[in-house]
């Protein structure tokens, strides 16, 4: 899954420069290493590969450390070995919120009233599947609680 880099504009949109310090690759010998995407145009942006590639890897691993000890989880291995990872139903619930990320920045956009249309139906569809996998993945997060904590609700 890619991450995807939201309030950039310039060099760093364009993935000349680095995302994280703003240096310009095109005026330096640095390296870099695409590290996610433009939710504008799908486009790769890009880190220098060290140190700020390294330090979005560490912020990555810890909000996903964070992010498993919210649903009780130690690891990223469900219950099933399935459910929590990519491929899975928590997988498929960030790719139905990415999609309605994405909706909703073209909808702010949008004119057109066919389009519109058209993205109130895709978000429509997307809002329901998102919130059935959400409930699953929480009932099946609840299993794995040893505690029987619901999380704070």
């Amino acid at each position: 899954m890619d991450r995807y880099f939201w309030n950039i504009g310039g060099a760093e949109a364009d993935g000349v420069a680095c995302v994280m310090c703003g240096a310009d690759f095109l005026k330096g010998k640095i390296t870099s290493v695409a590290v996610g995407r433009n939710p504008e145009d799908e486009s790769s942006v890009r880190a220098c590969k060290a140190p700020c590639a390294a330090a979005l890897a560490a912020d990555a691993e810890r909000m996903a450390r964070e992010m498993w000890t919210a649903v009780g989880l130690e690891s990223t291995e469900g219950p099933d070995g399935d459910t929590f990872g990519v491929d899975g139903h928590f997988g498929s619930l960030l790719r139905d919120l990415k999609t309605l990320a994405g909706t909703e920045a073209l909808l702010t956009t949008s004119h057109d009233m066919t389009t519109i249309r058209f993205l109130l139906s895709l978000t429509a569809r997307h809002a329901e599947t998102a919130m059935m996998r959400a409930r699953l993945v929480l009932a099946q997060a609840k299993e794995t609680d040893p505690d029987g904590a619901d999380g704070g609700e």
